[in-house]
């Protein structure tokens, strides 16, 4: 038995015993769980998976990229660069497929592309270039992959050999030369304000043990940390749009038939498109995502800080500290900008404002805004533009402008004319890219808008021919088999009339047999009305779990040995729940009666307060039929006298019921011969 099904009947209020000695129980088991300090040990194998090797990939992918986008763009007037081009689509799209699948089978859930269907000969070969997605994959792997991941494997490499060299620091210690102070020494100097004294190859090795077991027990947590950044980055830039992707769960499968994680038809997907409407390529609709934004703020930023701080510092003559928070100031108002637009125009305006101050000493250099300062505005601008309304993007032109006013009324070293030319070119510049960010703005915004109607109308298609075809298979339920089991009825009615030299044993086993028929035709009616979407779906009484009982005695009455352990008092559950349950016993029952006739059953029913436990186990058949079970497996390849009627389904629609309410499900032969069927549902 699965040994979490079989922990999770442990947590049950046990009750008093009326099992068969031969019907298996399912044995006593506290429960296993993991801590989370022991997870994190678990995930070290896989975050060190993804971020050893992720270093080298991205540098081979840098250097070939790049080698051949450049030699694309410096021979596209000669129409060499044209047909290379596309192959260094290609190529970008294969190691971002690459990137994609390291990310899925770490466990991040991003799905596979959705790619329009290329078409023949030239015209296809060119329309790669048309497809904004590996535009988007090439920008990503060539400028983007390399920092992100030189900054994990830099942070774990270092960490690693950090901990192993100082844990064995005793053995190789020794072999440094003698003048070399130890880093204790230096340690200690510093804490106590002393001049620096030896302390001996002793402690250095007590500290250095000491420094060594610290890195290690954090080394799980560092690699996760940068493991998870690492799929945050491929996750921004990587993911498909929502218009360009399957359900991760259905991708990984191989299925790219477009279905949602919840089991809808997604509109998106090939067989439900809507004529006209573009696979999942579209440029403009991604880039209304955060993820672009988040990464293209993030690395301009850093690029800003590495280049205003020492330019500010040296140039300008100013303090290193200053310099390095006006810079951290400027490059963190790109960051704020996407998600928080007012704070972001608050650090960048007192940013700006700072640095003006800072140089305002400087004479003969660009003043009062700096290069850099210039180009954080630009973006600052850009980025607001782009993602928020035109009402923030004109408050900060305009507060930025009168800053720049404001700048030349202050004593500075340069002459007035230099000054004054600046404002104007910055206030010049930021005005353009503000105008080019709300034209950019209202582009994405009436794209995104029109893909999003032509997903409804897509999705309202999809409605209608699933309609079409549940209203199809609910009539032919209705002529076939509805049919059928009135027949049933009626005969199974009408046989102590017809057949009056029956015995009543034979007239009681008819009345249930046009019970059993009449009530399948009760629910029959439900579900024809479920299938046609009549809004009378609901109104018919469905059975709870409370049914449970008067099932087993319907089932005891085929004569089949059926134990029930069910609560004496009163169960509290959603309605929902008691549906499941009962479902589920009804066709672990039904299975059992068909796949194992003769065995003993046990059926099982125990519950708290959060979760609630449905068990159906049958024993061994009779020796005529050594193999046969329950359910014997989902794809329906089981064995029984009449062959396998079900074709696996039963036990599939168990699933999806369990599934639905996040519960789990264990269905399996048990080691005495039988099969079990183990539910775990929310009691809430």
């Amino acid at each position: 038995m699965n040994q979490t099904l079989e922990s999770s009947y442990t947590d049950a209020p046990s009750g008093p015993s009326t099992y068969s000695e031969n019907v298996p129980r399912p044995p006593d088991t506290p429960p296993q769980t993991r801590s989370w300090w022991s997870r994190m040990w678990h995930n070290l194998g896989r975050d060190a998976i993804l971020v050893l090797p992720g270093f080298f990939i991205s540098l081979i992918g840098f250097i070939v990229l790049i080698t051949m986008f450049s030699v694309s763009i410096s021979t596209i007037v000669i129409w060499i660069g044209a047909l290379l081009l596309p192959v260094t689509l290609y190529v970008a799209t294969g190691f971002a497929n690459l990137s994609r699948a390291r990310a899925r089978q770490w466990g991040a859930p991003i799905a596979e592309v959705v790619r329009r269907p290329r078409g023949r000969g030239i015209s296809g070969w060119f329309g790669v270039m048309a497809e904004g997605r590996r535009w988007l994959d090439l920008l990503f792997e060539a400028v983007f992959a390399l920092p992100i991941r030189l900054f994990t494997f830099s942070v774990v490499i270092p960490w690693f050999f950090g901990a192993l060299g100082g844990m064995t620091y005793f053995f190789w210690g020794r072999f440094l030369p003698d003048d070399n102070t130890d880093l204790i020494s230096f340690i200690a100097a510093w804490w106590n304000d002393t001049p620096v004294v030896a302390l001996g190859f002793g402690a250095e090795a007590t500290f250095q043990f000491i420094a060594g077991v610290i890195l290690l027990v954090t080394f799980p947590f560092v690699l996760h940390a940068m493991a998870r950044l690492e799929i945050a980055a491929i996750t921004a830039g990587l993911a498909p749009g929502h218009d360009e992707v399957t359900a991760a769960g259905k991708a990984r499968a191989g299925d790219f038939t477009g279905y949602a994680p919840d089991g809808t038809a997604s509109a998106t997907s090939s067989g439900s498109r809507a004529p006209g409407l573009p696979a999942a390529n579209s440029f403009l609709t991604r880039a209304a995502g955060e993820g672009w934004f988040w990464l293209i703020s993030i690395f301009v930023g850093v690029v800003l800080v590495a280049v205003g701080w020492p330019v500010t510092a040296a140039l300008y003559e100013s303090s290193t500290v200053i310099a390095m928070l006006v810079a951290l100031g400027q490059s963190g108002a790109l960051v704020l900008a996407v998600r928080r637009p007012v704070t972001a125009i608050i650090v960048g305006l007192v940013s700006a404002a700072a640095g003006i101050i800072l140089t305002a000493d400087s004479f003969g250099l660009v003043w009062p805004w700096t290069a850099t300062s210039i180009l954080s505005l630009l973006f600052l601008h850009l980025i607001i533009g782009l993602r928020h309304s035109w009402l923030h993007l004109v408050i900060l032109w305009s507060l930025s402008t009168v800053l720049g006013a404001l700048s030349l009324t202050m004593p500075h070293a340069g002459g007035l004319s230099g000054a004054l030319a600046n404002v104007i070119t910055t206030v010049s510049l930021t005005a353009g890219i503000s105008i080019v960010a709300v034209i950019g703005n209202l582009w994405i915004r009436g794209r995104t808008q029109l893909a999003t109607e032509r997903q409804l109308s897509a999705e309202e298609l999809a409605k209608r021919q699933e309609l079409e075809e549940r209203n199809r298979i609910a009539q032919e339920l209705h002529d076939v088999v509805a049919h059928s089991m009135s027949v049933i009825s009626v005969q199974a009615t009408t046989a102590r009339y017809r057949l009056p030299e029956l015995d009543t044993r034979s007239v009681e086993e008819f009345d249930s047999i046009a019970g059993s028929a009449r009530q399948a035709l009760n629910e029959m009616r439900g579900l024809l009305a479920i299938l046609r979407g009549g809004r009378d779906a609901d109104l018919a009484p469905q059975p709870m779990i409370d049914d449970i009982p008067d099932l087993v005695e319907a089932t005891r009455g085929s004569g089949a040995e059926v134990e029930l352990e069910f609560p004496a008092g009163p169960i509290s559950l959603n309605p929902t729940t008691g549906l499941t349950a009962f479902r589920l016993v009804q066709e672990a029952l039904s299975n059992s009666l068909r796949h194992a006739p003769g065995a003993p059953i046990r059926v099982s029913v125990r519950t708290d307060e959060r979760q609630l436990w449905v068990g159906v186990v049958n024993g061994v058949p009779g020796s005529n039929q050594p193999d046969e079970s329950l359910g014997l497996s989902d794809g329906g390849s089981g064995q029984s006298d009449g062959g396998h009627l079900g074709g696996g389904f039963g036990l599939k629609g168990m699933r999806e019921r369990v599934e639905a309410l996040d519960g789990t499900l264990h269905v399996g032969p048990t080691a005495e011969g039988g099969f079990e069927v183990l539910a775990t549902l929310p009691a809430g």
